[in-house]
């Protein structure tokens, strides 16, 4: 199944991966207090507002043990993480709480992601922009092959005519 880059479609794919994850439904995560799961989908479908309010994203955050956020993370392309991180230890990996994560902290990995992306996309056009190149000393080429040459045309028919 294809995650979508960013958006409500991706923040419900890692919020369905979670359910299934912590072995729970739809109502229990309202339950516990987060959103009522009809009420993302009803985002997915809204002309006038495609990105959950930020109260909608914390209540998600507590209700599925992410760090605070992680939501607002997903919405942008990122991944969630969650309260409970893995730590490798000597010999196993062992359960350890993580710290909260600072509202800098957040905003730092949002830029940091958007830095990324904006890396992505200028790599990409320069490729773009190389490819353009390319077709274009093609096409210049493919143009002076199928040119007729006038001079030549003239020169081969005075040698071919009878005057």
């Amino acid at each position: 199944m294809t995650v979508a880059d960013d958006g409500v479609d991706r923040l419900i794919h890692f919020v369905d991966e979670r359910l299934a994850q912590l072995q729970i439904r739809r109502e229990e995560m309202a339950r516990r207090g987060g959103p009522s799961y009809d009420a993302l989908t009803k985002i997915r479908g809204r002309s006038t507002q495609n990105t959950p309010r930020v109260s909608t994203l914390l209540r998600l955050d507590r209700a599925l043990g992410w760090q605070l956020g992680s939501s607002a993370v997903v919405l942008l392309g990122g991944t969630p993480l969650s309260v409970t991180a893995r730590v490798r230890g000597k010999a196993r990996l062992k359960q350890q709480a993580a710290q909260p994560v600072s509202a800098g902290e957040i905003m730092q990995r949002l830029v940091d992601q958007v830095h990324d992306e904006i890396a992505r996309l200028d790599s990409a056009h320069t490729a773009i922009g190389q490819r353009i190149q390319g077709l274009r000393a093609v096409a210049n080429r493919m143009l002076e092959e199928i040119s007729v040459d006038e001079d030549l045309v003239a020169e081969f028919s005075d040698d071919v005519l009878p005057a």
